[in-house]
C-alpha cells in the first residue's frame, strides 16, 4: 500500500513541476514576444514616417 501512495505522490509532484515549468516557459515567451513586437512596431513607425515624408516632399522645378 505504501509503494502505491509513494507512486501517486511522486506522480503528482512530477505533474506539478511540469505544469509550473510550462507556465514559466509560456510567460517568458509572452514577455519576449511583447518586447520584440514593440521594437519592431517602433522601427516600422520610423520607416513609415520617413516614407511618408519622402513621398509628400514638394518637387522643386
Amino acid at each position: 500500500m505504501i509503494p502505491i501512495l509513494a507512486g501517486y505522490g511522486i506522480a503528482i509532484a512530477l505533474g506539478t513541476a511540469y505544469a509550473v515549468s510550462q507556465g514559466a516557459s509560456a510567460g517568458a515567451g509572452y514577455a519576449v514576444g511583447r518586447k520584440v513586437g514593440r521594437v519592431v512596431c517602433e522601427k516600422l513607425d520610423v520607416f513609415e514616417g520617413r516614407a511618408k515624408e519622402f513621398i509628400t516632399l514638394p518637387v522643386n522645378e
